[in-house]
């Protein structure tokens, strides 16, 4: 799919708006505490079950709170859950069924697609940044797409498009609905909240 083709110029200013709109907010996730150890040379194995641990609490309460709201919207849907990938990872390098069953989920708080959307393209966009951290767990900790990182791995070959399917559908709601800006309130708030709750682990 063709970048250049899918937008107009509403949709750029949209995407253009929406990353520097979270800039800040992103980069503060970022230098967060475990974003910084899960990318060290000395990463280890308790700080990826801590950093998965994390991610899940937030993915699965995505799937089961959010998708709903979107899945007229967002394009193969059906392939985007991404939780039992996290289960198996976590399984694979330790983690007991009741330990997993025991992890807490988020709540997220919204009412509308707009801010629906915003949530989703934060947990949607770490698919892209999951290319670099597979890499990097597979250098440091030896693990891979069938030995205890499949999360990272994402949707392989696949990622690239499926990033581009997705934010042209979020940059044509946002023009069509005049709700550009509620989406991207709604990211940056979603960005924070992910930072707050890995801080937390």
């Amino acid at each position: 799919m063709n970048e250049a083709h899918v937008f107009d110029k509403e949709q750029e200013l949209f995407i253009k708006n929406l990353r520097q709109q979270t800039a800040e907010s992103h980069q503060k996730l970022e230098d967060n505490y475990l974003s910084r150890a899960i990318l060290s040379p000395s990463v280890t194995q308790a700080d990826y079950q801590k950093y998965l641990s994390g991610l899940y609490g937030l993915t699965i309460a995505c799937e089961d709170q959010v998708f709903p709201k979107v899945n007229h919207i967002v394009p193969q849907i059906e392939k985007r859950y991404k939780s039992g990938k996290i289960i198996e990872d976590l399984s694979f390098t330790g983690y007991s069924d009741l330990k997993i069953d025991e992890l807490p989920y988020y709540q997220y708080k919204f009412s509308t697609v707009a801010e629906a959307l915003g949530i989703m393209y934060v947990l949607e966009g770490s698919s892209l940044g999951g290319r670099i951290l597979y890499k990097h767990i597979n250098e440091f900790l030896g693990l891979d797409l069938a030995n205890g990182a499949a999360y990272f791995w994402g949707y392989g070959q696949e990622t690239g498009p499926m990033w581009k399917s997705f934010i042209s559908e979020v940059a044509r709601y946002a023009a069509e609905n005049g709700e550009g800006q509620q989406i991207i309130d709604s990211a940056v708030k979603t960005f924070t909240i992910t930072d707050t709750w890995l801080s937390k682990q």
